[in-house]
């Protein structure tokens, strides 16, 4: 079980706190590209690691992110006019760019007044369609090469979605093998998620491992396949990606970035390197059956009074995620519609640790067993890395150049039973080709 100081550490994400600065060390996805559409349109309103933001296209066609308040009167700049240059504050006129940098002051005849005033940015870039955002105050590492990042927009997708948990409630899921043959299977027709092959409907208790990488952890699951064993590898990389294997559909994973302690934008990555994407698999997330669940783009104001500009899913605790109690839903008897919408279901509806608005879990209350190895190698793959300015510097070193992210999963039916004899032949497989060309 975890110790409440492990919780601590791990849950929180401010300003200052450990898990904060690894954040803070590597580029995070900030929003969609398509939530910018053009230049000198309306901004929006963010919130990353417990900061409020705002985000703007200038003229120009740059993308912005400064703090959410003028500096004048700490009037919200999202109700500001974008411009050429930057965002301009609608209470008295200020003008900013994109590196926070005051250009104009309409109520201050003294010119030099607005040299002297500068809000805070951050570096932002855009890659794939998506907006990434470095949010440490040291120079930034190269941009993380995942294997989809250059792929044509045709054979690749991303989307983004609130969960109302704590970041780290979504994360471990992404290493819980065994809850897909039971959260997303139906007994009755044996029907479980497309991204695995009928062996998970069959053999609900995998045998489970965990295997540390330069970057991460594999979390691997092995079940049985007749007379061979089916193994699904998934990765995880520190400090919230994931790396999820597919039996025929696209490759997926996701990304936990932490709104603050209490709030998570979940981010969906698809790329399938054979063509554009199958019919079958957009139909199959246009249902909302997968990721992202069903949802709707507008203003939404989290727990701790902030109002953010996101997508936010139809089925939420509120409406008890819709659930049918009555029938079953398409892949699982838990009567919820999606994969994502049972996920959350679970995810945020966890007892919750006393005070922490009921957003984060009580993990010194957990029964953990062998089913949760990749859950507790993850958790401790990260108090490795934030154990000191040394561990956390040898991490960033890791990732400068951006390379170890170039990892893959696997789904692949071996006659191999043995951990070891599996991954000396398929260790090739798990690292992107195309970065080791």
């Amino acid at each position: 079980m975890a110790r409440t100081n492990q919780v601590d550490v791990l849950s929180h994400v401010g300003a200052g706190t450990k898990v904060g600065e690894l954040f803070r060390s590597v580029w995070l996805p900030a929003l969609l590209s398509a939530q910018l559409p053009k230049p000198g349109g309306a901004p929006v309103r963010l919130k990353l690691l417990g900061e409020e933001l705002v985000a703007f296209r200038s003229g120009d066609g740059q993308v912005g992110i400064v703090q959410a308040n003028c500096a004048h009167r700490l009037a919200p700049l999202f109700y500001g006019r974008v411009e050429e240059q930057g965002i301009r504050c609608a209470y008295h006129g200020w003008l900013y760019d994109k590196s926070g940098q005051c250009l104009d002051m309409q109520n201050e005849s003294d010119k030099a007044v607005c040299s002297k005033v500068k809000i805070k940015f951050y570096t932002a870039v855009e890659q794939a369609d998506v907006v990434w955002v470095y949010m440490g105050q040291d120079a930034p590492p190269e941009l993380p090469k995942f294997p989809w990042m250059g792929l044509p927009k045709s054979q690749r997708n991303a989307t983004v979605w609130i969960q109302e948990s704590n970041w780290l409630q979504g994360m471990e899921g992404e290493l819980d093998s065994s809850h897909v043959s039971i959260l997303h299977t139906n007994p009755a027709t044996m029907a479980t998620s497309p991204v695995h092959q009928h062996y998970s409907a069959s053999d609900l208790s995998p045998k489970l491992y965990a295997k540390n990488t330069a970057i991460g952890v594999l979390a691997i699951a092995r079940r049985n396949a007749d007379s061979k064993f089916y193994w699904r590898v998934s990765q995880f990389m520190v400090p919230a990606f994931s790396s999820i294997p597919s039996a025929d559909f696209p490759i997926g994973g996701r990304a936990f970035i932490p709104i603050d302690d209490h709030n998570t934008y979940t981010w969906d990555f698809n790329y399938y390197e054979k063509g554009d994407l199958p019919k079958a698999f957009l139909d199959y997330v246009g249902k909302g059956l997968a990721f992202p669940p069903e949802s709707t783009y507008q203003p939404f104001k989290l727990n701790t009074g902030t109002i953010i500009d996101t997508y936010v899913p139809v089925r939420t605790a509120l409406n008890s995620y819709l659930i049918n109690r009555e029938g079953q839903s398409l892949s699982s008897p838990t009567g919820i519609h999606g994969l994502n919408d049972q996920d959350r279901a679970m995810q945020e509806g966890m007892l919750a640790l006393e005070g922490s608005s009921g957003r984060i879990v009580d993990r010194a209350k957990e029964f953990l067993v062998a089913a949760d190895i990749g859950i507790i190698r993850a958790r401790r793959r990260i108090l490795d890395v934030v154990q000191d300015e040394a561990s956390l510097a040898k991490f960033k070193q890791t990732i400068k150049d951006g390379a170890a992210y170039a990892v893959r999963p696997l789904d692949v039916v071996s006659e191999h039973g043995e951990l070891d004899a599996f991954l000396a032949q398929h260790d090739g497989q798990l690292t992107s080709k195309r970065e080791a060309a």
